[in-house]
């Protein structure tokens, strides 16, 4: 009888995994941005090719697990200028990525709540944020925002005739994943 039940427990174990697809984000149509801001002007920087990776059941349409990595060196603000300062001030050489590792997931009809650690400048910090899940045409998309302090990571804000910039700053994010 043990015999039986072990056999029908690991069964219905394996089934249940089966729902489970591992889906790498399209980089072709996802993106990481960080909005700063400054008393003068406010910038944007954008990363197109961000690596991610979800935990997708497909039964349910829940997102249950997911992972970002993207390298700081690929966020492009469109002045090469800035770029090359903020590569410095962020020390890009010692810690080249930033990346979001997700603790929990709750799904609500497509409006997540997402809990994750958040590894910046090689510190890691707990994190919860709001976004939002929407699948059409067999795509899946996440998008959503959250506010990084710079001084949380131990980031020197960058100055600009003698004035720093906000401590916050926005990080935005639109990934893409293609379903069978």
């Amino acid at each position: 009888m043990k015999t039986a039940f072990l056999i029908a427990y690991l069964f219905a174990a394996i089934l249940s995994l089966q729902d489970h697809i591992n889906l790498k984000s399209n980089k072709e149509e996802s993106t990481l941005s960080y909005t700063a801001n400054h008393s003068l002007h406010d910038w944007t920087g954008v990363n197109s090719v961000p690596d991610c990776i979800i935990v997708y059941d497909e039964s349910t349409g829940k997102i249950q697990k997911v992972a970002v990595s993207a390298r700081v060196a690929d966020f492009d603000s469109q002045n090469s200028s800035r770029d090359a300062h903020a590569l410095e001030v962020l020390e890009a050489i010692k810690y080249p990525k930033v990346q979001f590792v997700s603790t929990e997931i709750t799904d609500h009809q497509g409006e997540l709540i997402v809990h994750g650690n958040l590894i910046f400048h090689g510190i890691a910090k707990p994190v919860t944020f709001e976004a939002s899940k929407t699948i059409k045409n067999k795509k899946l998309s996440v998008d959503g925002e959250f506010p990084v302090s710079l001084e949380e990571f131990m980031v020197e804000r960058p100055s600009f005739m003698m004035i720093k910039t906000d401590d916050q700053l926005k990080m935005k994010f639109h990934l893409s994943f293609d379903l069978k």
